[in-house]
Formats: structure tokens, C-alpha cells, sequence
């Protein structure tokens, strides 16, 4: 989260209530965005304080991040089919996210798309700045996740994730590609500007705002709170177990 979090977001919980509106979707007068850090790891949410109920609901936006729903479907569909292993890696200059919020992204984004749970795993950590991660998933499956927090101050975050099965291979990014290509380029005499809008009825949002926006509201529709807090408090432990040599 940016510095200003606080303004950013109440700007996007008026962008929850537009799509509320829009589409007759009841949102608590109680409940708003908010980031809890009570784990050591910083997780946007639902803050819940209604009469009839309280407390804090984990989200997970990275699942409405338009490439990991198509690589989610590629993989429900069997256009790949039987994935063996997946090679995840996020770097980024650690001014946003720590180490550990890094590795609570990447566990969850692992399971959401193969549909699998994490079983176990083994981390190598350096200074708490960078982790190579294998983990076992439920079926057998084989991961490694590299994430770091190392680039220079100011850098756009590198990720990409990969999954090779027994018969195909899908990406989030285009063969060969390390560095994230944007929709729009504006060339200045001294700077460059890029642009990339994905999501028309939230037109102007950066990604991440986009995938908050976008969580909350399917928290809004559904409210499943139950399911959301039981996988924070499993992500939280295998964080725990992977940065355990660098408390």
C-alpha cells in the first residue's frame, strides 16, 4: 500500500459502493476496506463493525487480476493437462510489500490456480530480503517460488508465474518476456509514461486498486467470511514456517 493508505483507500470504497449501486448489491453500512498487520503481514480486508457482527474479513484481489482468471480457466478447461510443476518468481523494491507479504501472495495465487493446497514445504531465505521456496502441493504437485525484495528503489515489480504439465505450458507472460509490457507508452523529453485500463466500469484505477475494488464487491455478493479467514490463517502459517530462519 502507498503511503497516503488511508485516502486511497476511502477513495476505493466509494468505488465499491458505484458498482453496489449499479448492480443492487446491499453492502453493510459497517463494513469498509481496511489492512490489518495483527499477523506481521500487511492483508487488505473487510472490516466488519455491525450490529450484528465484527470483525476482519481477508481478501485476496490478486485472484481478479485478469491473467491469473485465464490461466485459472486454462487449467479447469485441461487445455493443459496434469500440471507437474509450477515456477512462480516476484520481485520487487520492498518499499510496498515485505518479504513475507510477497510469499502470502504467491502461496495463495498457487493454489488458486492449480485448485490444490499447500502440504508442505522447503525455504532458503537470505537476511529476510529474498526466498527460494519448494513446496509440495496436495496431489503431488511440485512448486518453486522465488520472491525477493531487491530491486532498486522506484522499480515496477518482475513476476511472472508458469505452469509445465504433462501436456502443455501457460504463462502470465509472453515467452521470453521479464519485463511487464503496458498497453501505452507516452515518450517525454525527460521521463516515460505508460498506461494499461483493464476493467471499463473502473476506468483510471491502477491494477491493484482495480483488484481490491473488485474483491470487495464479491465479498459484498457473497459474503463468505468463513472460508476467507480459514485460508488467511493457513497462508499465515506456511509464511511463518517459509521465513522461520529470518524471524
Amino acid at each position: 500500500m502507498a503511503s497516503d493508505t488511508r485516502f486511497l483507500l476511502e477513495h476505493l470504497q466509494k468505488d465499491v459502493r458505484f458498482l453496489a449501486d449499479k448492480y443492487s448489491v446491499a453492502v453493510p453500512n459497517g463494513a469498509v476496506i481496511e489492512t490489518d498487520s495483527s499477523s506481521g503481514i500487511t492483508v487488505a480486508g473487510i472490516q466488519i463493525n455491525t450490529e450484528t457482527d465484527s470483525g476482519f474479513v481477508p481478501l485476496f484481489p490478486w485472484r481478479y487480476e485478469r491473467r491469473f482468471i485465464e490461466l485459472k480457466r486454462i487449467v479447469e478447461t485441461a487445455t493443459i493437462e496434469n500440471v507437474v510443476l509450477c515456477r512462480f518468481s516476484n520481485i520487487t523494491d520492498g518499499r510496498a510489500e515485505t518479504l513475507p507479504d510477497i510469499l502470502y501472495k504467491e502461496f495463495d495465487i498457487l493454489e488458486f490456480l492449480t485448485g490444490e493446497k499447500i502440504v508442505s514445504l522447503f525455504a532458503s531465505t537470505v537476511e529476510n530480503k529474498f526466498a527460494n521456496v519448494v513446496v509440495r502441493l496436495s496431489n503431488g504437485t511440485l512448486a518453486s517460488v522465488e520472491a525477493g525484495t531487491t530491486l532498486p528503489a522506484g522499480h515496477s515489480p518482475l513476476d511472472r508465474h508458469e505452469l509445465i504439465a504433462r501436456r502443455g505450458v501457460a504463462s502470465d507472460r509472453v515467452v521470453d518476456t521479464h519485463i511487464p509490457q503496458q498497453s501505452v507508452y507516452v515518450f517525454g523529453k525527460d521521463s516515460v509514461q505508460s498506461y494499461t485500463d483493464t476493467d471499463s466500469e473502473l476506468f483510471g484505477l491502477q491494477n491493484e486498486e482495480i483488484n481490491l475494488v473488485r474483491a470487495a464487491f464479491e465479498w459484498a455478493k457473497n459474503q463468505q467470511t468463513a472460508a476467507a479467514v480459514e485460508q488467511h490463517q493457513r497462508l499465515v502459517t506456511f509464511v511463518k514456517q517459509a521465513t522461520l530462519t529470518n524471524p
